[in-house]
C-alpha cells in the first residue's frame, strides 16, 4: 500500500504578539522545507491574527499583520472575531487587500447584499498533490454586533452542514479552521459526520497532541504565538482513505528568529509610534486612576459613556483604565497604553433595586481584586465601579447587603421599581462579572467606538475634568 501525507502548519490567536512573530516565521519556514520531502505542506491561520490592543495594528488598521503573514508564507486564512467585530465595515473590507493568501469564512454576509464581501471565500476546494482538500471555515457568531458593523452572521451548524454536505463527493478530506471554540467543536465532532480534522481557536486551548472526537481530530494551538501547531494527515494513496492523523505543537522557544520579519516588525513599530504620537490634547495637571477607590480619571471615563449614550447615569469598572495620565500632552499611543481594549459602550435599562444590588456587590473586595480575563478585557483586576449621574452614600464597615444607605440620581432618592438608563460597557451585559445584569432590558450596542476614543473626548474638554475630581460616592 502506497501512502501520502498531508501536513498542516497552524496557527491561532496571535492577537498581534509581534514579538513571537519572527519565531512562529522560523519555524514555518523550517518545518515546511523539512517535510516537503515528506508530503505536501499547507500554512493556515485560524484567526485573531490581529489586535488593535498592539500600536503596530492601530496605527496600520491591520496591515503590517498581513504583511507579516504574506512574508512568513501562510497559504489561507480564517477570520475571527477581532478580525470581524473590532474593525469598522470599511476597514475589514480594506484590511485583506494585499493578502497573498486565500481568505475564508462560510457564515459571513454583507448585510445589504446577503452575498460575502469580495474578499472573502465561504469554502474553498485545494488539490494538493493526489488528493482534494475540502477547506471550511466559520467564526464566532456575535449577531449582534455584527448586525451593528452592517454585516450579517449565520449560524455556524447549518451552515458547515450545508457545504459539508455539498462538497463531501467532490472531496477526499474536509478540514474545518474553526473561530468558534473547543466546547462547539467537540460538539459539531460529536453531532456531525464528514469532518475529518477541525484545526480551532477562538478559546484560546493548547491541545498539544490534540484529541479525537469520533471520527474527528481536534487540535488548537494555544494563543499569543506561543505555540505553533503541525497537523499531519497520512493516506492511502489509492482508496484516498486516511489511515490516521497525528498532531504536536511546538513552543516558539525551540525556534531562532527571522531576521527579516523581526526588521520589517521594527519599522512597522517606529512608523506606528509616528502615526500615533499626534497629541489629542495638553494637560494641565496629572489624571490619576485608582482600581481600589474612586478616581478622576475612572469618573472622567464613567462620564463619558453616560454623555455619549444619552443615559440617566452609568457605570464602569476602574480597571479599564491602566495606567494615570500625567501632566502634558496625551497621544492617541498613550490613550492606546492605558486602554487597549476592544470593549464598547452601550445603553440599557435596569430596574432600581438590580441597581442598587450592583452597586452593593461591587463593593466586595473580592470583586474589586478580582481577576478579569476575556471579554475583551486586557487589563488585570475589575476595580472600583465608577458612575456619573448619581450620587452613593455607604458605609464600607456594614454587613454585605446593607452597605449602599441612599443612592440618588438627578436630585431624586433611588426608585426601587423604577427603570434607568443605564451607560455602561459590554463586558458586564455577558452577566459573568455581576450576574444580576440579567435582569437588564432594551441593551443597545455602540459600534466601532471604543471606551478609549470617548476618554479621548473627554480629555479634551476642561469642564469634564473639572468634574471628575468630584465625589460620587460617599463614605458615611
Amino acid at each position: 500500500m502506497l501512502t501520502g501525507k498531508l501536513h498542516i502548519l497552524h496557527t491561532n490567536d496571535i492577537h498581534s504578539h509581534f514579538a513571537n512573530m519572527p519565531y512562529l516565521a522560523d519555524g514555518i519556514r523550517k518545518l515546511k522545507e523539512k517535510l516537503t520531502t515528506d508530503g505536501d505542506v499547507v500554512v493556515v491561520d485560524i484567526g485573531d491574527h490581529v489586535d488593535r490592543m498592539s500600536v503596530i495594528t492601530e496605527a496600520t488598521w491591520g496591515q503590517a499583520n498581513i504583511e507579516v503573514m504574506n512574508q512568513t508564507g501562510y497559504d489561507l486564512a480564517a477570520i475571527g472575531n477581532n478580525e470581524g467585530i473590532t474593525f469598522p465595515k470599511d476597514k475589514l473590507m480594506e484590511l485583506y487587500k494585499y493578502a497573498r493568501f486565500k481568505v475564508i469564512c462560510g457564515n459571513l454576509r454583507d448585510k445589504e447584499t446577503h452575498h460575502p464581501p469580495a474578499f472573502l471565500k465561504t469554502f474553498y476546494i485545494q488539490q494538493i498533490g493526489d488528493v482534494k482538500i475540502g477547506w471550511i471555515s466559520m467564526t464566532a457568531p456575535f449577531s449582534l454586533f455584527y448586525d451593528l458593523l452592517g454585516w450579517e452572521i449565520l449560524d455556524p451548524f447549518s451552515e458547515i452542514k450545508n457545504i459539508v454536505k455539498n462538497i463531501r463527493d467532490q472531496v477526499d478530506f474536509i478540514v474545518l479552521m474553526s473561530h468558534l471554540g473547543l466546547s462547539y467543536d467537540r460538539k459539531l465532532a460529536e453531532e456531525m459526520e464528514g469532518i475529518d480534522l477541525i484545526l480551532g481557536a477562538h478559546t484560546h486551548h493548547l491541545l498539544e497532541e490534540g484529541e479525537k472526537v469520533n471520527q474527528t481530530f481536534i487540535i488548537q494551538a494555544g494563543k499569543f504565538g506561543d505555540y505553533m501547531g503541525k497537523t499531519t494527515l497520512e493516506y492511502d494513496t489509492e482508496s484516498k482513505k486516511i489511515i490516521q492523523v497525528q498532531g504536536h505543537c511546538y513552543p516558539i522557544s525551540g525556534f531562532a528568529k527571522a531576521e527579516d520579519i523581526a526588521r520589517f516588525i521594527d519599522r512597522a513599530e517606529k512608523s506606528a509610534d509616528k502615526i500615533l504620537s499626534p497629541p489629542v490634547t495638553d494637560l494641565q495637571v496629572q489624571i490619576p486612576i485608582d482600581w481600589e477607590r474612586e478616581s478622576p480619571l475612572g469618573n472622567l471615563l464613567a462620564k463619558g459613556i453616560r454623555e455619549w449614550v444619552e443615559a440617566d447615569i452609568s457605570l464602569v469598572n476602574s480597571g479599564q483604565i491602566l495606567f494615570s495620565l500625567p501632566k502634558g500632552p496625551v497621544t492617541k499611543k498613550d490613550l492606546l497604553k492605558i486602554c487597549p481594549h476592544p470593549i464598547n459602550p452601550c445603553k440599557l435599562q435596569m430596574p432600581g433595586n438590580v441597581l442598587k444590588d450592583v452597586l452593593e456587590q461591587s463593593l466586595d473586595e473580592e470583586n474589586i481584586h478580582r481577576q478579569i480575563k476575556g471579554f475583551g478585557f486586557r487589563g488585570s483586576i475589575l476595580g472600583w465601579m465608577c458612575v456619573d449621574g448619581m450620587f452613593i452614600q455607604y458605609n464600607q464597615d456594614l454587613p454585605k447587603g446593607k452597605r449602599i444607605l441612599r443612592i440618588d440620581i438627578n436630585g431624586q432618592e433611588l426608585e426601587e421599581n423604577r427603570l434607568y438608563s443605564v451607560g455602561t460597557i459590554d463586558m458586564f451585559t455577558f452577566s459573568w462579572i455581576f450576574p444580576h445584569f440579567r435582569e437588564s432590558k432594551d441593551i443597545h450596542y455602540y459600534l466601532p467606538e471604543f471606551i478609549r476614543d470617548i476618554l479621548s473626548k473627554e480629555l479634551q474638554s476642561k469642564d469634564a475634568l473639572i468634574r471628575s475630581s468630584y465625589k460620587r460616592w460617599i463614605q458615611v
